[in-house]
């Protein structure tokens, strides 16, 4: 109560004396609040998440590219990420049939996921998609959630995608602070979009980590 009380007298003559005609009053910075700001300053540590297989799948460049918010690189790592987990089938033809999708290691894409969400500050991934498209304002319409993602055009067309990431053949985001959440990583939609429809109903992504 003694310290309390000399406090309180303290900054009451140092403001009395900053009243006075040309008196220059400098406040006074106690620890306490010193180390406060310094917290306040300081980086944020991600911590990184385990990069856990069933298949021995490499996910370091993945895990390279997102720490470098490199999302380009990362949506194409993650795409020929999908083809090799999908199995040697797959990795042969050079895409993934939509009947494969069920089969990918639930491990994999689990660590996937957890790597977009991170590094993204949870605006990414394929759980994030799903639970835009599983939301009341989609009701599980793929149009619908292409416009909350981002994914069309305000007339309603696609957004154009090449790859390379060329300004004339991709017209997607690849800017966390500008893409809308959702927005990576992309499937492709040429040969129909059972794929993507599959990839939105893994049952990974039933699990509390990712339902949440």
């Amino acid at each position: 109560a003694l310290r309390h009380t000399y406090m309180l007298t303290s900054a009451l003559v140092s403001f009395c004396l900053s009243l006075l005609p040309g008196a220059t009053f400098t406040p006074r910075v106690t620890p306490l609040a010193r180390a406060a700001v310094l917290l306040q300053e300081a980086p944020v540590e991600i911590q990184e998440p385990e990069l856990k297989s069933n298949v021995g799948f490499d996910f370091v460049p993945l895990l390279t590219a997102l720490k470098a918010q490199d999302f380009l690189e990362a949506d194409g790592l993650t795409r020929s990420g999908l083809i090799t987990l999908a199995g040697e089938a797959a990795v042969k033809r050079g895409y993934v049939y939509f009947s494969e999708v069920p089969k990918l290691p639930k491990e994999d894409m689990a660590t996937m996921e957890r790597l977009w969400q991170g590094y993204s500050d949870g605006k990414f991934g394929y759980s994030v998609q799903a639970k835009v498209f599983n939301s009341k304002k989609c009701s599980r319409k793929l149009e619908k959630m292409y416009t909350q993602i981002g994914w069309s055009k305000p007339d309603g067309s696609l957004l154009r995608w090449l790859p390379g990431g060329n300004a004339k053949g991709d017209e997607f985001i690849y800017e966390l602070e500008k893409a809308p959440k959702g927005h990576l990583p992309l499937t492709s939609t040429l040969r129909g979009t059972q794929l993507l429809l599959n990839l939105l109903d893994l049952e990974v992504w039933k699990d509390d980590e990712f339902s949440k």
